[in-house]
């Protein structure tokens, strides 16, 4: 299937500036258009885009590429409008060095430093479902990343870097 020629404008009209926030897509790219694209019914993605939080790493890569975007600059778009309501205490020091120490290259890597029943209490999950997503990170939802990331003393861009 071939790409509408719409989202061809997002990239250009995001280094001219005139795309800053999330939202300012949909002035350029109809929802129901992207909507299909991602295979969401209507409803559902506008509630998506209401709260960015619940796309999940898949989608975001999917739709950032769709854009011609790198995923980091996409989700700057949605970090700009949507900031973290309720951040996430830095709680791993051990995690955040080793990152600086280049010694992290995967999210699993994370779990030499801190336990995974940790992380998933952390996260508000059962820890079989955080193994899920560990194995399968395009299921991890943007929440979760913020989160991972907050939790790390990482930023959203250094977090993106051990998820890609």
């Amino acid at each position: 299937m071939e790409r509408d020629p719409r989202y061809n404008l997002i990239r250009p009209k995001y280094k001219r500036g005139e795309i800053r926030l999330f939202s300012d897509i949909f002035q350029t790219l109809p929802r129901s258009l992207v909507a299909k694209d991602l295979g969401k019914e209507k409803g559902r993605f506008n509630e998506l885009v209401d709260n960015p939080n619940e796309f999940t790493w898949l989608e975001l890569k999917k739709f950032s590429g769709n854009c011609e975007m790198t995923i980091a600059e996409f989700c700057a778009l949605i970090e700009a409008e949507h900031p973290n309501g309720q951040p996430k205490v830095f709680k791993y020091k051990d995690v955040k060095i080793m990152f600086e120490e280049g010694k992290l290259r995967r999210p699993e890597d994370i779990f030499d430093y801190v336990t995974k029943s940790t992380v998933a209490k952390d996260l508000g999950k059962k820890r079989e479902t955080l193994n899920r997503l560990i194995e399968n990170p395009d299921r991890l939802s943007f929440r979760d990343i913020r989160s991972l990331a907050e939790l790390c003393g990482l930023t959203l861009d250094e977090t993106l870097k051990l998820i890609n």
